[in-house]
């Protein structure tokens, strides 16, 4: 029925709220705690909404730039409550979120929280024909030097992975950046074709690693469909997902650096 009342997507909005410093909480300046989790509304299993409750999930993970999917902007079915600002309030984070689609009242789509500072926040719409779905990009001050974030949620439908695959590498074609993450929930198991593609071009450490992590619970579990990509010259740390939280996904985290400069062009080099 919700699809009789979509409208276009409004502007993203960049909030930064707190005044956090550019350098992250770890101890070694270069490093940082990255996440992705798809928060389904922050509704549990019957349903009822409580940002309250994934941002005690987040205040565990205690990272530095999170990226959550499925967030509600004063819908109905979440109590007209804007979810993105609550969790950034009660965690302290400044925070960018764009809508992937429109509603009668209120909206859904994608967000970030970050305690580096916001410098820039588009939205980019993907090819859909079930759920619009979009592509936020946000721009960080990382020690003085901008991170790229590209966060997304793809399609349920099998069809309508090719296109969105496709406007994804056209994007990160267009806009080679160094130091940039592409994270998000992909709707698709590790071993997909199409995610071989954007493999090409970022580094993947968990499939690489063949680490088998879980990032579904319920009738799904055994899936892992929610992944953070690398750009070449950023390294890896560690990552896990841990079995925790009140949506229907766990999230992901991931420890990166910044690689030394002539390391960042090995790697280069190596793709």
């Amino acid at each position: 029925m919700l699809t009789l009342f979509l409208f276009s997507p409004t502007d993203p909005i960049m909030y930064n709220a707190h005044l956090v410093s550019s350098h992250p909480q770890s101890k070694d300046e270069r490093a940082l705690k990255i996440v992705t989790y798809n928060i389904r509304g922050c509704r549990d299993d019957e349903g009822i909404a409580d940002p309250s409750k994934i941002a005690d999930t987040l205040r565990i993970l205690n990272a530095d730039v999170i990226a959550l999917q499925e967030v509600d902007f004063r819908l109905p079915r979440s109590q007209f409550v804007d979810q993105i600002a609550t969790i950034a309030d009660s965690l302290q984070m400044n925070y960018a979120y764009a809508p992937s689609l429109s509603l009668v009242i209120g909206t859904y789509g994608n967000a970030l929280l970050s305690k580096l500072p916001i410098l820039d926040v588009k939205s980019i719409a993907l090819p859909a024909s079930w759920e619009p779905r979009s592509l936020l990009e946000v721009t960080l001050d990382w020690n003085g030097e901008p991170l790229h974030v590209y966060a997304t949620h793809l399609g349920v439908k099998e069809s309508e992975h090719k296109e969105q695959i496709e406007s994804l590498l056209a994007t990160l074609h267009e806009k080679p950046y160094q130091s940039s993450v592409l994270l998000g929930d992909f709707n698709m198991q590790p071993d997909h074709p199409l995610l071989h593609s954007l493999r090409a071009l970022y580094q993947d450490p968990v499939y690489d690693q063949q680490d088998d992590f879980v990032t579904l619970k319920g009738v799904h579990r055994g899936r892992q469909i929610d992944r953070i990509f690398l750009s070449p010259d950023l390294h890896f740390l560690e990552a896990a997902a841990p079995s925790i939280g009140h949506s229907d996904h766990y999230p992901v985290w991931m420890h990166i650096q910044k690689n030394a400069p002539h390391l960042a062009k090995i790697a280069e080099a190596e793709r």
